[in-house]
């Protein structure tokens, strides 16, 4: 069973990967149930969704790169 303080640092670590508190008790669920694959299987969905903004953001910066070259040419 999970104690106190490893219920704190499980909550900081899952808030610092980008899970709302819903997620939160979904996991927890899941650590009480001694559920250890369901616990996989939600983190590896989470890493997903993570990956997902990461290459949303590469993006932005791409399109972001992309404009800065542009207006550094005309200045040329």
């Amino acid at each position: 069973m999970i104690n106190l303080q490893e219920d704190c640092e499980c909550k900081r670590c899952l808030k610092d990967c980008g899970c709302d508190e819903e997620q939160y008790k979904e996991y927890m669920e899941l650590v009480k149930s001694d559920d250890n694959r369901g616990q996989i299987i939600f983190l590896r969905r989470q890493r997903t969704r993570v990956m997902e903004k990461l290459h949303d953001a590469q993006k932005e910066v791409d399109c972001i790169d992309y404009i800065i070259r542009m207006l550094e040419k005309e200045d040329l």
